[in-house]
């Protein structure tokens, strides 16, 4: 069992005073009847990143968002058949001043759980992929059905350089 669950706020675990509601951006694409969500999933990403001028992030942010929307289209989605409720995958894609959160809702209740990864087998590491490449990962249910799974990476950090004034 996860011990990282996406706190009420929506903010990384980390989140300090620094990381108030109004330094929150946020991006969100509903991948609803997407033949290539994986693919479009990743652009999101990537072009929210950059928006954001944080090019450092896209390719490690590209990869646990693909494994999250692989996760959700082939587990999240898969014996979930509700009339009423179209099935939806979402990509949420957050950022605070100190940090980058990625987030995949699917309408399943069950969590993902991480197992050891089996060598020969062609599918299965994802999570173990997102552990590697994140600051930290875990999953919340959502109020009303389903859940988020989201990873998490803290901002790199910058180097401020005094302004010089040439006389």
């Amino acid at each position: 069992m996860l011990d990282h669950v996406l706190p009420p706020s929506g903010l990384p675990p980390w989140a300090g005073e620094d990381d108030r509601a109004d330094h929150l951006q946020m991006a969100v694409r509903s991948l609803r009847h997407d033949p290539c969500a994986v693919r479009t999933a990743r652009e999101f990403t990537s072009t929210a990143l950059r928006a954001w001028r944080l090019e450092s992030l896209i390719d490690d942010t590209g990869v646990v968002v693909s494994e999250l929307v692989t996760n959700a289209v082939r587990h999240g989605i898969r014996g979930v058949a509700d009339a009423r409720r179209p099935q939806d995958v979402r990509v949420i894609i957050c950022h605070t001043e100190r940090s980058v959160l990625c987030a995949v809702t699917d309408p399943s209740n069950q969590g993902p759980s991480l197992r050891e990864p089996d060598y020969e087998a062609e599918s299965g590491r994802g999570l173990q992929v997102i552990q590697g490449i994140s600051e930290m990962w875990g999953w919340a249910p959502l109020a009303s059905r389903g859940k988020a799974v989201w990873a998490a990476f803290a901002l790199p950090s910058r180097a401020i350089r005094p302004v010089e004034s040439f006389a």
